[in-house]
Parts: C-alpha cells; sequence; structure tokens
C-alpha cells in the first residue's frame, strides 16, 4: 500500500514503463517534492501515450488502484480525480482511441467521475459508456 509521502508508489509498480515516468516527473521537481496532483497527472498521460504498450493485466491493476483511492476521502482521492483521471480525459481529442481502451478498463468510481467531469466541460470521453 503506498504510504503518505509517495502516495503512487504502487501505480507506478504496475510497469516499468510508467515508473519510468513517475522518476522523470519526481526528478523534475527535486529537491522539491512534487505534488500528488502532478505526479498523478503525469501517469494519465502516460497511461494514454504508452497504451499500446500496456497489456490488459497491467490496465486492470491501475482500474484496481484508482477504484481503491478514490474509495477514500483525501488528498491522494482528489490527486487521482484530478490529476489522472482529467489527464486521461484530456487526452481525448489527440489519442481517442488510445483513451477509449484506458477508460474501458476503469471502474464505476472512475467512470462516475468521468461522467461528471465530461458534464462539467460539456464533452464526451472516448470509451464512457
Amino acid at each position: 500500500m503506498a504510504d503518505s509521502h509517495n502516495p503512487y508508489q504502487d501505480f507506478s509498480a504496475c510497469h516499468p514503463k510508467l515508473r519510468e515516468a513517475v522518476s522523470e516527473v519526481v526528478a523534475n521537481w527535486e529537491p522539491d517534492s512534487a505534488p500528488a496532483t502532478v505526479v498523478f497527472g503525469h501517469i494519465g498521460r502516460a497511461l494514454v501515450q504508452l497504451e499500446s504498450d500496456l497489456d490488459d493485466a497491467t490496465l486492470d491493476e491501475v482500474s484496481r488502484l484508482v477504484e481503491r483511492s478514490l474509495s477514500r476521502s483525501g488528498p491522494e482521492s482528489d490527486a487521482v480525480a484530478t490529476g489522472l483521471l482529467e489527464a486521461i480525459c484530456a487526452r481525448s481529442v489527440d489519442a481517442p482511441a488510445a483513451v477509449a481502451r484506458v477508460v474501458s478498463h476503469l471502474g464505476p468510481d472512475a467512470r462516475a467521475y468521468i461522467r461528471a467531469w465530461d458534464a462539467f466541460t460539456e464533452t464526451t470521453t472516448p470509451g464512457i459508456t
């Protein structure tokens, strides 16, 4: 389970390329700690960018971690929603097929958040049904 100083460690452990993406953004912030929302945003963008390199099991594990985070209240839940999920949605225009595949693996809480985000932004994220 992730600790409060590194709430994204479980996400980065899902795949070596996600670990690289997290390491890159964390290194860019050194010697300061990268804000969790920024790191989770980077993870969301990486999921879409790397989608063709990620197998279904990896996307399912990310989804499980997203659902676990969203089921809690607090900073990690907020960072996953406003960082990771909104970053995925933001890539809808540039990479709709990749977004649709990533979103198709997300669980009910993540999908509910994306539906609410779509209503707020008056958009439709590919893969949301």
